[in-house]
């Protein structure tokens, strides 16, 4: 009988690379975790970033300038691009307003 396929989920808030613990929970800084994480070594990466539209969270400023935001965005899609497998996907909810600039950024 065949053994069910194993997930690591990093939850995303948004030095030298580890191999990650399978069924474990990582929070924290993204960007931050990314770096940690060994390149290529990722099969499905799921982002679910703030929209930069002005919401009200309790701790997050979702209002940066335009500029910001992007290179934000820029930032953390390269830590993912990195820690995917050559044939790894990404995949990132995005309101409509940023959905075009962040696909041509991926």
């Amino acid at each position: 009988m065949a053994r069910p396929a194993r997930t690591i989920i990093i939850l995303l808030q948004g030095g030298t690379p580890v191999s990650l613990a399978l069924d474990a929970l990582y929070q924290g800084d993204c960007i931050k975790q990314l770096r940690k994480v060994e390149p290529g070594s990722v099969d499905l990466a799921f982002a679910d970033p703030p929209f930069n539209i002005g919401y009200k969270y309790d701790v997050y400023k979702d209002k940066k300038s335009y500029g910001e935001y992007l290179d934000w965005t820029r930032e953390w899609m390269t830590g993912v691009s990195t820690a995917l497998k050559p044939d790894g996907t990404s995949w990132v909810a995005i309101g409509d307003y940023y959905a075009a600039v962040i696909k041509m950024t991926a």
